[in-house]
């Protein structure tokens, strides 16, 4: 599997996609894939498709779990060639899971391996995101980075049961984070998300990553690495970020930046994302009829003549009447609420999924600048020390500009400083020899 990737598609979209072993481990258990559209028309029937899979199980099994979910996904959505996309992606990952539970079940070895997958489709009408696990797609607009998937672990599924009530913080702290609910391989079935389609927008930018990437790097700072980076520098810095805070696991980014409004504006935005059939058979309600307004006025003038009956002492007419009437009250509303069965109209523009589930401001306050200030400082020590080649004219002219806005309180552009210099510090140590992780003296793997 190529280790990273570039395109720029038509001057549209420019990708980057990235893997690293990470400095804890002795394989690399994650696979991604990257399918740009060869031609216009191509990406207006089936769009690009980008794929996140962090495969599970001993020795060599995770490994082999998530490299064959990327080459049958990748496969099999071009095979469902006669169904609408978000189907055929979903009938591609559901079919990606058979073949690997088929591969487990035959052999000892690779008994209950899994895999998470999580894909992107850009199309025309949209982001599509199928989704299985906790490899997470990002979705930075403007000035505000969304989770656009939910997390299938044991913690996101406990606090979305327990939403609303009071635990602490505490609570929620203790529950494992590494522990997955859904994964491809393990069974013989799977439940597959489906989220979108979300419009495109020029300057849109998603990007897909494993735990590897999203554990040790929060949120707010991938929202200032993507909103401050193009999409090469944002997938290289978070993964430097990950191994610089030990690199604990394998590591996979992907980033896709919409660069230009063609693919936001085309004619085949009105296609619809499913086909009819595909759709769940209509729910029917029964029609609610209006009773005549004569009908109340004859049952009025019943009770009116049976009082008159009543005061004339004419009991035997004046029951009669009020029976007439009681009876043509039940008869009225049996006629109101025995309507016909008539289909419930089902819109045909609808959008899959309950995304985005999680946001945060594209802003940065003290504790995040101070973190990256120490990270900084590390590295930089760490650099001299060790008599690593560097051009410290330009990074130091970054640090003391982070340094001199986060005196102002200015810290948003103070983190965005800091990382950009940890950024270059970072692609100049890369390589050079004996460079391991400048932070950890025992890591086991080069960043080279």
């Amino acid at each position: 599997m190529p280790q990273n990737e570039k395109h720029d598609w038509a001057g549209c979209l420019q990708v980057a996609a990235m893997s690293d072993i990470g400095m804890r481990r002795s394989n690399n258990q994650d696979h991604f894939g990257v399918a740009i559209a060869q031609t216009w028309e191509d990406w207006q029937a089936r769009g690009h498709l980008f794929i996140v899979a962090d495969g599970m199980g001993a020795h060599a099994a995770g490994e082999l779990a998530s490299e064959i979910a990327v080459e049958q996904v990748r496969h099999l959505y071009k095979k469902y060639i006669g169904k609408r996309p978000a189907m055929a992606l979903t009938s591609a990952i559901e079919e990606a899971n058979t073949i690997i539970n088929r591969r487990g079940e035959s052999n000892a070895a690779f008994h209950k391996m899994g895999t998470t997958c999580s894909c992107l489709l850009l199309l025309p009408q949209g982001a599509v995101m199928g989704h299985v696990g906790d490899s997470r797609i990002y979705r930075l607009r403007g000035d505000k980075l969304e989770q656009m998937t939910f997390d299938h672990s044991m913690a996101w599924e406990i606090k979305a049961a327990t939403a609303g009530k009071d635990y602490s913080s505490d609570v929620y702290a203790a529950i494992p984070k590494n522990v997955i609910t859904r994964s491809l391989g393990p069974s013989a079935e799977v439940e597959v998300d489906l989220e979108g389609a979300f419009p495109l927008e020029v300057g849109d930018t998603f990007m897909m990553c494993s735990d590897g990437a999203s554990g040790p790097v929060t949120d707010e700072e991938i929202a200032l690495i993507l909103h401050s980076l193009d999409p090469a520098k944002a997938a290289q810095l978070m993964i430097d970020l990950a191994n610089l805070r030990g690199g604990p696991d394998n590591i996979t980014v992907i980033v896709a930046r919409v660069t230009d409004e063609k693919m936001t504006k085309d004619p085949c935005k009105s296609d619809p994302l499913i086909e009819e059939e595909d759709l769940p058979p209509p729910t029917v309600e029964r029609q609610v009829r209006r009773i005549p307004l004569t009908l109340w006025l004859g049952i009025g003038l019943l009770l009116v003549a049976a009082g008159m009956a009543y005061y004339l002492e004419q009991i035997p007419y004046a029951l009669a009447g009020v029976l007439v009437a009681f009876v043509a009250t039940i008869m009225a509303f049996v006629y109101k609420f025995t309507g016909e069965l008539v289909p419930v109209q089902v819109k045909k523009k609808f959008r899959f999924g309950k995304g985005p589930y999680s946001d945060v401001p594209c802003h940065a306050d003290s504790n995040t600048a101070l973190n990256l200030k120490i990270l900084y400082d590390e590295l930089s020590d760490a650099a001299e020390s060790n008599n690593w080649t560097i051009e410290w004219d330009s990074v130091r002219q970054m640090g003391e500009r982070a340094e001199s806005e986060m005196k102002k309180g200015q810290y948003y552009g103070a983190a965005k400083h800091f990382l950009l210099a940890i950024g270059s510090l970072m692609s100049q140590i890369r390589g050079q020899k004996g460079a391991k992780n400048p932070l950890e003296d025992d890591s086991r793997v080069d960043l080279a």
